[in-house]
């Protein structure tokens, strides 16, 4: 499902029996447990994208796998998308469930790079600042980045915000080859 419009079919559907039931915070929980699950294991991602495979054994795998770990509602949901022979596109189902959701929210994603892991202090001092930079509520995904000799890049929708070091640098040398180095 290279084209998101079915995913988006899928989840407006669900999108509006959540909010109609209270369930969109717990959706959003499963769904991105369930994202770190399929990311975690190149086995169930081959297994759920094979073809070779049909969707009785992948309903029944799902059921075993996540029973109980995630609300009957978001469960119901991935037999339904199982059956219908759209398991294969979990991921960018539950990709777009999510941009569907901050989107409504008002709230965009941001990816962050940085040198070397981040303290949730650090995490959210960053966000702070770039909700404040962006002028929108802004949810963080970080990764670590060794390139980055220090600070991060952030990547949010089309636009970066590159507060590494190495820019810092870059702009400072800049400013000399200018001779405009004073305030």
């Amino acid at each position: 499902m290279k084209n998101r419009k079915v995913a988006r079919r899928y989840n407006q559907a669900l999108y509006d029996i959540a909010l109609e039931t209270g369930a969109a915070d717990r959706i959003l929980t499963d769904f991105t447990d369930i994202q770190r699950t399929i990311a975690g294991s190149k086995e169930l991602a081959n297994f759920l994208a094979t073809p070779l495979i049909g969707p009785a054994k992948k309903t029944e795998v799902i059921k075993a796998l996540f029973k109980g770990k995630i609300s009957e509602l978001t469960l119901d949901f991935l037999v339904l998308v199982s059956e219908k022979g759209r398991v294969s596109d979990l991921v960018t189902i539950t990709e777009d469930f999510l941009d569907l959701v901050n989107k409504e929210r008002g709230v965009v994603i941001a990816k962050v790079r940085t040198a070397v892991e981040v303290t949730d202090k650090e995490r959210d001092t960053i966000s702070k600042k770039l909700s404040k930079y962006i002028g929108k509520d802004v949810s963080a995904v970080y990764s670590v980045d060794p390139t980055i000799r220090g600070g991060f890049i952030a990547k949010v929708g089309d636009r970066i915000i590159d507060a590494s070091i190495q820019r810092q640098l870059e702009l400072l040398r800049e400013r000399f080859a200018e001779g405009s180095f004073n305030n």
